[in-house]
Order: structure tokens, then sequence, then C-alpha cells
């Protein structure tokens, strides 16, 4: 029986792998209904310039800081007692989904990391929310994310400990 070679795209595929394998699980959630200023610091709080935006439990947009700061961009300071000008009493009033993406582009765990790359450049966007057949979020895939997976195949693999002590152990 004769073998052939799968197509380049096939391969590629293969050395990716899939999308939970190079996913983050642990995701920062923003309620849509959440006041804006909450949702930028708890952002800013955990070091994310982005987060899935849910309602009940599901996945309905993606809000990122800028789009949270916007708001603030377009309007006047408001002078405080202390030496700075601050506005983000502004975004109390204004809540997260009135500023987030709707109809993000999701992922499931399942995908071929190829499938969600070319979806995130086609959708222009830096992280999808991964979830599960239900719209419920199981976790983020970033670019870093994609990054981390093609980097991991790119290193050479590392000589096992034992096979080096075996070496060192001759001389």
């Amino acid at each position: 029986m004769t073998t052939t070679t799968p197509p380049e795209e096939t391969t590629l595929e293969a050395l990716l792998g899939t999308v939970g394998a190079a996913m983050t699980d642990r995701v920062v959630l923003v309620d849509a209904d959440q006041p804006a200023d909450v949702a930028a610091r708890r952002l800013e709080r955990d070091g994310v310039s982005g987060a899935p935006v849910v309602r009940r439990g599901r996945v309905v947009g993606v809000v990122t800081l800028r789009d949270l700061l916007t708001p603030l961009a377009l309007a006047p300071l408001a002078p405080t007692t202390g030496p700075f000008l601050r506005h983000e009493h502004q975004l109390a009033g204004i809540r997260v989904h009135q500023l987030m993406s709707t109809e993000p582009a999701t992922a499931r765990t399942d995908w071929p990391l190829g499938r969600a790359v070319l979806c995130m450049q086609e959708a222009g966007v830096n992280r999808l929310p991964v979830v599960d057949p239900t719209g419920r979020p199981v976790g983020i895939l970033t670019r870093d994310d994609v990054l981390r997976a093609i980097a991991r195949r790119l290193r050479p693999r590392r000589t096992a400990p034992a096979a080096r002590g075996s070496l060192m152990a001759a001389d």
C-alpha cells in the first residue's frame, strides 16, 4: 500500500494544534450591564486589554480598554481637588453593552489553530472568546497565545536529562 504525503496545509494545521491547546483558560469576563468605569478598572487590574462580555453566562460581545476609554477622549476634563484633571465619573453612567463590539467572532476548543488565526485576521481582532456549544466562555485565544503556540513548535526539542547524563558519564 502506498502512502501519500499530506498537503502542506494539513501538515501545518497538525503542527499548530488546536485552539484548546493554545488558548488561555483563565479568562477575564465583563458583564454587559456593568458600569464602564468598573470594567476599565477590572481590565487594568488584571493586565488585559480586552475581554469577552457576557449576559446570563453567554458571550454577547467583546470590549477593549480602547472601547471603554474612547468616551473620555471626547469629553471635557473635570477638575478635582488635587493637581490632576479627571473624568472617570463620566464612565459610571455608561454601561459596557453601550461600548462593546457586538456579534463577536468566537472559536471552539476543537478548531484547528489555523482556522482561528484566519478568523482573527478576517475579523480584524486580537482576541477570540472560546465558547462551548451553548455560547458559554471556556477560554480566550489571543495573539500572544498564537505566537506562543508557534514558538513551541519552532523551538528545538531539548535532550532528555538522562541522555545528557549518560554522555557526561562517558568522560
